[in-house]
């Protein structure tokens, strides 16, 4: 059976791209501007990175008799896609998590505007272990033969909330980077894996006299603090914008995601800040206001006890 990564290099072979070095791809002229960049990382994930612009419709046709699962992320440029006869359509700003095997897709990407994406070939037997270790906590078993269910290919659609989105993004500029690391981008292409596969199985396991709607808007809340984390709404009203009570918000959110709401905020903000400073995308004071906090000495006081350094020291690194 093909490997997967031998699916992905035989796709650039067989397609328009030329490779310029050991991760970069470039668009035939005639056909495209742009670039692409893929990575294989050592437990054989394949980060794809598209930016390019079509100046033509330029359908693309391409089978495997292979195994594979797909985490994708539409930045830009809608994309229609025929697998065996099943119609898929990434729309910006969504996501989608795609089981294929032994099938034959027709790629129809946008023409006269700027395709980006970013992609996660996943191999399957990955996919099996992380599915394996996540479902031990809750009554859940599944893996990818029991998801794919005998059909050719089967796609589960998201809407990318705000922590996804910089995690991608963070992911994207990595390849950018002329040290960057091949295990920080490991680490984030699995951190971007685990945060889906919880999300879309609902792994997080359900506290006592928590119904499964209540486990909802719990995610909702997580949602909703991603989304506006600089300026967050209060406890009473994010209670009152997912329609749970707070005494169930409060317990329910540190039962399933073991933290308070407060602590998760704090988390995320910091996550967040920590990609900023990275990528070079703002400095400490920037960053600290950008994440939502007015006080750049508390930002680093609380910033030094999750990392273990102060954020103008992630500067000097990057």
């Amino acid at each position: 059976m093909e490997s997967l990564n031998s699916i992905y290099q035989r796709y650039f072979d067989e397609s328009f791209f030329i490779q310029k070095n050991g991760i970069s791809y470039m668009p035939q002229p005639e056909v495209a501007t742009g670039s692409v960049y893929k990575l294989t990382t050592y437990s054989g994930i394949e980060i794809v990175y598209y930016d390019f612009r079509y100046h033509e419709p330029y359908p693309i046709v391409f089978a495997s008799k292979g195994r594979m699962v797909e985490l994708q992320f539409a930045l830009s440029g809608q994309r229609h896609v025929i697998v065996s006869g099943q119609e898929h359509e990434f729309r910006v700003g969504h996501g989608s998590l795609t089981f294929m095997q032994d099938f034959k897709a027709w790629f129809y990407p946008p023409a006269h505007e700027q395709y980006v994406s970013l992609s996660l070939g996943i191999p399957v037997s990955l996919f099996n272990y992380a599915a394996q270790q996540l479902a031990t906590s809750t009554n859940m078993t599944f893996d990818f033969d029991r998801v794919i269910n005998g059909q050719t290919s089967h796609a589960i659609y998201f809407n990318m909330d705000a922590r996804s989105r910089a995690t991608v993004n963070h992911l994207m500029k990595n390849f950018q980077h002329v040290h960057r690391s091949p295990l920080i981008m490991e680490a984030t292409a699995l951190e971007l894996l685990n945060m889906h596969m919880l999300q879309l199985f609902e792994l997080t396991p359900r506290s006592h006299g928590l119904s499964k709607e209540d486990m909802r808007k719990l995610h909702l809340a997580k949602q909703v603090l991603e989304s506006c984390m600089a300026a967050p709404p209060s406890l009473l009203a994010l209670s009152k914008r997912i329609g749970l009570n707070d005494y169930k918000l409060k317990k329910g959110f540190k039962d399933c995601f073991g933290l308070t709401v407060f602590e998760y905020l704090r988390h995320i903000r910091l996550d967040h800040a920590m990609k900023l400073l990275q990528d070079q995308a703002a400095n400490v004071t920037e960053a600290a206001m950008i994440v939502g906090y007015s006080n750049v000495s508390a930002f680093s006081e609380q910033f030094f006890r999750r990392y273990g350094m102060k954020p103008s020291e992630v500067k000097k690194q990057f």
